[in-house]
């Protein structure tokens, strides 16, 4: 695997290759007992934070706006333009974090459950 020179232990390599066929440009980081993976996979950004186990813990995925699902899509742009947005996956619990921006070119954070429920909306 290409990348920053970092080798993750075998069954970090096997679980990241099970959970992400066709993964490319693949780059290892050591992060205080874990590993992380960015990769691109069907033209999207991800990382992937594995045990040194290789027990896959969480990773995020980068969204453009279309691909966000309609109730999370439609709550961000009642608050105005989404700039980025990424979905969160951990533990199989899913979050969409959305950064907006509004008419007077404010910047806010979301935090969004899969449901679409508020969680947090902050200034940036």
């Amino acid at each position: 695997m290409k990348g920053t020179g970092i080798s993750p232990s075998v069954v970090c390599q096997q679980s990241f290759a099970e959970n992400f066929t066709d993964a490319i440009n693949v780059e290892w980081n050591e992060t205080d007992g874990s590993y992380e993976a960015i990769f691109y996979r069907y033209n999207l950004e991800h990382i992937a934070l594995f045990s040194l186990e290789g027990m896959l813990m969480e990773y995020r995925k980068k969204l453009p706006a279309e691909y966000l699902p309609e109730p999370i899509k439609n709550l961000a742009l009642a608050r105005g333009e989404i700039m980025n947005a990424v979905m969160n996956n951990k533990g199989n619990l899913l979050e969409y974090e959305l950064i907006v921006r509004d008419k007077g070119l404010t910047r806010y954070l979301l935090l969004i459950s899969d449901e679409g429920e508020l969680k947090e909306e902050r200034v940036l």
